[in-house]
């Protein structure tokens, strides 16, 4: 099932993910140092998250969003995947965006678990760029495609991962658990 412009994010249907292939995209350019995640980058990104997503329907308290990004980063949503995952600092070193994604077993393919831009350099297209290198990162990885989940009612989300190519799909998330994970890359 495929999205178009206008429809809106499915709050029930838990079997609709937004999904794209890995291949066909190229990262573009940002004026932002971006770069892996190295140790100390959590404690970091814990305040960026949570001023991320103030105000909006993603809201949480600033604990929750340490314990989400401590889950993601310790395997509970699948192994966390290091090489798709990146920072953007500014030029005075501040974390000003980040993209953290894992292999998934329940949605049966590598997951953009989450995304987040500080609100001084939202609008700018960080957010675009480092969804696109994480994109980039799994198709090198030999992934054939990826997936999210947005929130209903997260309209900057949507416009990203829409503009990125990424569709609505339906997802059998009651089946075999995993069913491909990386595909053998063809020599070069």
């Amino acid at each position: 099932m495929s999205s178009s412009a206008n429809e809106p994010v499915p709050g029930e249907d838990v079997d609709l993910l937004w999904e794209r292939a890995c291949s066909g995209l190229a990262p573009g350019s940002c004026s932002h140092a971006v770069r892996n995640l190295k140790d100390g980058d959590l404690e970091r990104l814990v305040p960026l998250v949570y001023s991320a997503f103030a105000g909006t329907v993603d809201s949480a308290p600033l604990e929750k969003w340490g314990r989400k990004l401590l889950a993601i980063v310790s395997n509970q949503y699948g192994p966390f995947l290091s090489t798709a995952s990146f920072a953007a600092e500014t030029p005075s070193g501040q974390l000003a965006g980040t993209v953290l994604a894992t292999d998934f077993a329940l949605y049966k393919a590598p997951v953009i678990a989450l995304i987040a831009v500080a609100p001084g350099t939202q609008h700018q297209g960080l957010g675009s760029y480092l969804l696109r290198r994480s994109i980039q990162a799994l198709a090198l990885e030999g992934f054939p495609n990826c997936r999210a989940r947005i929130s209903p009612g997260n309209d900057a989300s949507l416009r990203l991962f829409r503009k990125a190519g990424f569709q609505l799909r339906r997802v059998d998330l009651n089946g075999s658990p995993h069913s491909g994970g990386r595909q053998a890359v063809p020599p070069a």
